[in-house]
Formats: C-alpha cells, sequence, structure tokens
C-alpha cells in the first residue's frame, strides 16, 4: 500500500467512542496509516469491499462486516 508516494508503516484503528465503563479491543472506528508524515486518516470515497478485506486482515480481523452507516450521525 502506497500513499502518495510515502510508503506505509503502519495501519491502525482508532476508536470513535469511548468505552468508560470496560476497556475492550478496538474492533471499529477510524482507520488511520502512518508513514513517514505521521499519522492520516483514511478517506472512505471509492472504498470497495476488496479494500476493507485488506485492511481488516492487516489488522488481524477475519473478515469485514458492514455496519449501517447512519448509525454514526
Amino acid at each position: 500500500v502506497q500513499v502518495d508516494e510515502n510508503r506505509v508503516e503502519e495501519v491502525r484503528l482508532r476508536p470513535v467512542f469511548t468505552i468508560a465503563t470496560k476497556r475492550m479491543p478496538v474492533t471499529e472506528g477510524v482507520v488511520e496509516i502512518k508513514n513517514k508524515d505521521g499519522w492520516a486518516q483514511i478517506c472512505d470515497n471509492g472504498w470497495t469491499p476488496k479494500n476493507s478485506r485488506v485492511v481488516c486482515g492487516m489488522m488481524g480481523f477475519p473478515h469485514e462486516k458492514k455496519v449501517n452507516k447512519n448509525f454514526y450521525k
């Protein structure tokens, strides 16, 4: 994966919601990449199910799962 000709060093999932009562693994949120300039959020324009499978696999998840986008509004 390359972004603006800079190699991606790391991929992470930044949680959207904080869970105050329990420390649970992050399984949903904003996908961010790290390159030589620091961390940046990935835009979802043109995002495909294949992109989801690749990113989920990079983070150790067995597969992607569709969500209701209205949930985050």
